[in-house]
């Protein structure tokens, strides 16, 4: 029997050889995700370093200047794979795997330190990804997981939600909204403590706005998140239309507001 196919992997799959593209680079989740990378601390005494959710490999090939840390990356999306392993091919100690949170390929108690960039929330699984996460991980390992939160993307979605529900009905709205999984810190906070031991564990939450023109804002929307909006095709152009005119209508001076919301759950050493 042949595996359903997931549309967020092949969606990302597809985008692929176009990823890393300035219009993606410099949207607002490029620039999160540059800040996100710039974070992260690389300590001497790391010997496995894990990336889930890799992408095409440019955290990967930024932080593994270290050689004596292996450094593996994992995504499901295949053609993601084929980029990062491209990109890492002349790190040695960077090796690209298939996997996602919910299945992860590496031994019980062996990584030192992971980290993931935007990719937790497409999860399809939590309880099974933090039970992967707590398995692999060393008992006194440490994480930075920065994933999108319960009110991401506010103003769009107040401006657009009338209209992708005329077109979509509520059913088709409500499992296009459910491929997400946006928790509220709170709820992470509780998610991963099942696992892993509280009094290491911490949510920071944040709330940053990014201001962009029409087709900045366009360009990812309607690359990434668009795929997932089940509207008829026939209909599919009016709709757009019509979005594209909520997105214009929140324009001021600094440009069209898009507010990440973003967790950043942290493991740290006592």
């Amino acid at each position: 029997m042949q595996a359903a196919i997931n549309p967020i992997v092949e969606t990302y799959s597809r985008l692929a050889k176009t990823y890393d593209d300035d219009l993606n680079q410099h949207s607002c989740w490029g620039l999160a995700a540059e800040r996100a990378v710039a974070s992260l601390v690389m300590k001497d005494d790391y010997q496995l370093v894990l990336d889930v959710g890799c992408g095409t490999g440019r955290a990967l090939s930024r932080l593994s200047c270290r050689p004596h840390i292996e450094f593996v990356g994992i995504d499901p999306a295949k053609n993601m794979r084929i980029q990062a392993t491209e990109r890492t091919r002349r790190n040695p100690n960077i090796k690209i795997l298939d996997g996602c949170f919910e299945n992860i390929p590496l031994e019980s108690c062996s990584v030192d330190y992971m980290y993931s960039i935007f990719a937790f929330h497409w999860t399809t699984d939590l309880e099974q990804s933090v039970k992967e996460i707590a398995r692999v991980l060393k008992s006194g390992a440490e994480m930075d997981l920065f994933f999108i939160g319960r009110n991401n993307g506010w103003e769009l979605i107040q401006r657009t939600s009338p209209i992708f529900l005329r077109y979509m009905g509520p059913a088709l709205l409500l499992d296009s909204a459910r491929m997400r999984k946006q928790l509220k810190k709170e709820e992470a906070f509780q998610l991963f403590a099942t696992t892993l031991p509280p009094e290491r564990l911490s949510v920071k939450e944040s709330y940053d706005t990014y201001y962009d023109t029409l087709e900045g804002h366009w360009g990812w929307w309607v690359r990434i998140e668009g795929q997932f909006i089940g509207i008829p095709a026939d209909k599919r152009q009016e709709c757009n239309r019509e979005v594209r005119g909520a997105m214009l209508s929140l324009a001021g001076e600094k440009g069209i507001p898009y507010t990440i919301h973003q967790l950043h759950v942290m493991l740290r050493r006592v």
